[in-house]
């Protein structure tokens, strides 16, 4: 069964571009163009890991990791903070939330997918400690 990733970006080219290169590396990959579908999918889907722009309609990556960490049923997936932002605020934020990691757009498609695997990776062992 192939791991699920949802990627939430308001930049459909982006966003399909990631969609694309996960997809070809085996993932199940679920795509939002705002904070508000992410929730829903990640309510439905439960994925494995997340990808989030900081910067979307409806709210922001930050406001779906808050809205996560207050569901029981999830569990905790890795995030991976999305953003154009460079800032200490961004950083700071990453860091409060406890995110996986920050990448900054442009992103190499190759660099995101080595760090689902590795978000995920790290989620399976901590699982399993």
């Amino acid at each position: 069964m192939p791991n699920k990733v949802l990627i939430a970006d308001d930049d459909f080219n982006h966003l399909n571009a990631l969609r694309i290169r996960l997809e070809s590396e085996g993932f199940e990959v679920y795509c939002a163009q705002d904070s508000y579908n992410a929730v829903q999918l990640i309510q439905r889907e439960n994925p494995d890991a997340l990808i989030l722009d900081i910067n979307m309609p409806a709210g922001n990556g930050f406001t779906v990791h808050q809205r996560l960490a207050k569901m029981e049923n999830l569990g905790s997936p890795p995030v991976i903070y999305l953003t154009g932002e460079r800032s200490e605020r961004v950083e700071a934020m990453a860091q409060a939330h406890d995110a996986f990691a920050v990448m900054y757009k442009p992103c190499d498609s190759k660099e995101v997918i080595a760090n689902v695997h590795l978000a995920i990776n790290f989620r399976d062992a901590t699982e399993a400690a």
